[in-house]
């Protein structure tokens, strides 16, 4: 008798020993999860991964982010681009932008200088050179330009369409004026709208 009462206390023995060994690794694996949840709570959450995202937003409160004084990151753009000789790539700007901690703070920092340089060349402070090389206008290719601008515009006066503006002076933008008259009447060389 001594036997099977041995055998089943040995029996008994291991299915507590394996079970430890189960519930061991089970909380090894909860204190994993709970780690890795900590840490998602803390950091940004992941793209993949939008539930984090959510519960990420609702444990956390609400942070704004400081915004950067109104036209820094233009005026920086200005300021490297007169530091330098030749055409600088929009890759060097964003890193200059960040030396200087004007880089824009938005999700896509590169779109946002992108945008920054189009309203710069549109406005005519910068130019492109190609593959996205960017530098300031020299006073020879402003003054060309300004020199055919009001050359149209004299063209535009002799057709009577109005009068030309003045040329565009140093770097301020340059004014758009209107040459429609509001509430004015048709004109005889055109029939009137029915």
């Amino acid at each position: 008798m001594a036997d099977p009462f041995a055998d089943r206390l040995r029996s008994e023995l291991d299915a507590t020993v394996a079970e430890l060994a189960r519930l061991a690794s089970r909380r090894r694996l909860v204190e994993e999860l709970l780690s890795m949840e900590s840490v998602t709570l803390s950091s940004p959450p992941a793209a993949g991964k939008p539930r984090a995202r959510r519960t990420a937003r609702r444990s956390e409160p609400a942070a704004k982010r400081s915004r950067l004084p109104r036209g820094l990151t233009t005026g920086k753009i200005r300021e490297f681009l007169g530091q330098q000789r030749e055409p600088v790539h929009a890759t060097g700007i964003l890193a200059y932008l960040k030396q200087h901690d004007a880089v824009p703070r938005s999700a896509k920092p590169m779109a946002t200088v992108q945008s920054n340089l189009q309203r710069l060349k549109e406005t005519g402070e910068i130019e492109n050179t190609g593959r996205n090389y960017w530098r300031l206008r020299s006073s020879e290719t402003a003054q060309s330009s300004e020199g055919s601008e009001s050359s149209q515009g004299s063209d535009a006066s002799e057709a009577g369409v109005g009068p030309a503006s003045p040329p565009v002076s140093g770097s301020a933008p340059p004014v758009v004026t209107s040459t429609t008259t509001f509430g004015s009447t048709p004109t005889a060389d055109r029939p009137p709208r029915t």
